[in-house]
């Protein structure tokens, strides 16, 4: 009975010390996987002590500030037509009376995930070559006299970015036009604005802060692409991931690789937190968790 007696009472909250242990993975994962690497990058591309004389040779630099230019333009463009796109799909996924419709629509949004990388970029390559499936529609349609240059440019690399992920778009704002009231759309229709008015004065400014995220998001992914500007682009849209594949494969500069890494996170970054500023935290996790 005294045993008893001296047994620590239970209690449903967990102590200091299982509380560290639950952390302590976390923890670990964070400082060897995130910490740890952006450490070692700010080594490498400093190897005399904190100074920007590295970044201000980066930037003397003709071709790599050619391929930050091409890298941003390109990520920003598929951030802009996957949300526009996005909430298209997605208004059609939720507005549309045909199951029909909606099926295709969901079965279009899926294939691409279900396809790997290399499957996707190879399956564009043969609809945009020189006499791939696009060309040969356009041609035998009269539309165009001869092939049109679909690859090795910057729309080819915009083309593939964005079929891998408008699905990306779609979903999260999907779950937010769910969460609208459609009884608005329909109160501003009896009082005599069009279907297309009442999407633009009700249903935009409800969805404009997740499509603001969304849009980040895809911005961010996009910027770290490697494969899609190799296969479908070529060396005449060169993105900074190829570039710092070359500087450490093909010459061995690692400083000049880890330089471009830092802007390269650096301005995802700035990215991140602009976009909070303007739509705040709380949207921000909105479009995340969907």
């Amino acid at each position: 009975m005294q045993t008893i007696r001296r047994m620590r009472a239970w209690s449903p909250e967990p102590g200091l010390a299982v509380g560290l242990a639950l952390v302590l993975p976390l923890t670990l994962v964070l400082l060897c996987l995130l910490v740890y690497p952006v450490f070692r990058l700010f080594a490498i591309a400093m190897p005399d002590g904190l100074g920007f004389g590295a970044f201000v040779d980066y930037f003397q630099n003709a071709a790599r500030v050619r391929s930050l230019i091409v890298t941003f333009r390109d990520s920003a463009a598929v951030a802009v037509l996957a949300t526009a796109m996005g909430f298209v799909l997605a208004w059609t996924l939720v507005a549309s009376p045909s199951r029909l419709l909606r099926g295709f629509v969901w079965l279009a949004v899926s294939l691409p995930l279900l396809m790997g990388t290399v499957v996707k970029n190879y399956a564009l390559l043969l609809l945009l070559q020189r006499r791939g499936v696009v060309n040969s529609l356009l041609v035998g349609s009269g539309l165009v006299d001869q092939p049109l240059s679909l690859l090795y440019n910057e729309a080819a690399v915009v083309i593939g970015i964005l079929y891998t992920l408008l699905p990306y778009a779609v979903v999260p704002i999907f779950a937010t036009l769910l969460t609208i009231n459609f009884d608005m759309i329909r109160a501003a229709e009896s009082m005599g604005a069009g279907r297309f008015t009442a999407i633009r004065t009700v249903v935009l400014p409800l969805a404009l802060p997740v499509m603001m995220g969304t849009a980040m998001l895809i911005f961010v992914v996009s910027v770290g692409f490697y494969v899609v500007p190799v296969v479908l682009g070529g060396p005449t849209s060169p993105f900074i991931a190829t570039l710092i594949q070359n500087d450490m494969e093909q010459f061995f500069d690692l400083k000049s690789a880890a330089v471009a890494a830092i802007i390269l996170i650096a301005l995802s970054l700035a990215a991140i937190i602009a976009t909070l500023a303007v739509i705040g935290a709380d949207q921000f996790r909105k479009s995340v968790g969907s």
